[in-house]
């Protein structure tokens, strides 16, 4: 490519300055998984396949994360309990929920089940599938993580997430214990209906001396000599599924038919 420049200095004219230059020239676009990914916040997506099963379209798909975080312990010096991290390492930060099969006899709607999941499904009436045109990404959620402590007042339900509450259930005196159950409740949405393992609690304070893990309501505290303290202190560590409603379309290349 050639430019001419040409500038006016003073009373007389300056010659014409020509300058070449070497033509552009674009860079390959880069990829972390595949050359076919579709970038999703902090996770790549990576459709696998597209087959037929029992009267539904089922497209098959990968995510990875870009910053993966691998199992780990959840433990402070003053947290009396431990509990796994393994939802970190076998969890995405990205959960695609709202689909469209687009094809040539119309779009067909279909739904990834739950976070974990890695298939969506599309309802065939007919049994039969028309051409496939492409395929939309409708909805997705990201889980965005927090941590605070919380105290809980006896009577009363702590707000702990969206649809999530807290409260003491029933105090039973030992010998030389005390057993307080701590209850859950859920409020059964999509990132919260598959995803069990999403809060982690850890009692705070002295006296504690055994915290189970998660149970199916809730969590089981033992308190050792002496008043149990209230309220109950907690550390809450857990994440926030952020609903996306910004389609995403994806080329029918991706659609391989198994």
């Amino acid at each position: 490519m050639t430019l001419v420049l040409s500038a006016a200095f003073g009373g007389d004219r300056e010659p014409a300055t020509t300058v070449t230059a070497a033509p552009s020239t674009t860079a390959p676009a880069a990829w972390w998984v595949s050359p076919d990914e579709i970038p999703l916040g902090p996770a790549v997506l990576v459709i696998e396949g597209l087959r037929i099963e029992d009267r539904e379209a089922v497209v098959d798909f990968a995510l990875f994360d870009l910053s993966p975080v691998g199992p780990g312990s959840f433990r402070e010096p003053d947290y009396h309990t431990s509990v796994p991290l393994e939802r970190l390492a076998e969890e995405a930060a990205v959960a695609p929920q709202s689909w469209t099969l687009i094809t040539a006899a119309g779009e067909i709607p279909g739904t990834t089940s739950s976070p974990r999941g890695r298939t969506a499904r599309f309802p065939l009436p007919a049994g039969d599938l028309p051409e496939v045109l492409g395929l939309r990404l409708n909805r997705y959620w990201m889980r965005i993580p927090y941590a605070s402590e919380v105290g809980l007042p006896s009577g009363t339900v702590l707000e702990l997430d969206d649809g999530l509450s807290l409260s003491m259930g029933r105090v039973i005196p030992q010998t030389n214990s005390t057993i307080v159950q701590i209850d859950l409740f859920g409020g059964g949405g999509f990132a919260t209906t598959s995803d069990p393992g999403a809060v982690l609690l850890g009692a705070l304070g002295d006296g504690w001396t055994f915290t189970s893990g998660r149970t199916a309501t809730g969590l089981q505290l033992v308190h050792g000599p002496g008043e149990v303290p209230d309220p109950l202190l907690f550390a809450v560590r857990s994440a926030y599924w952020v609903p996306f409603d910004r389609p995403v379309l994806i080329d029918v290349g991706a659609l391989r038919l198994g």
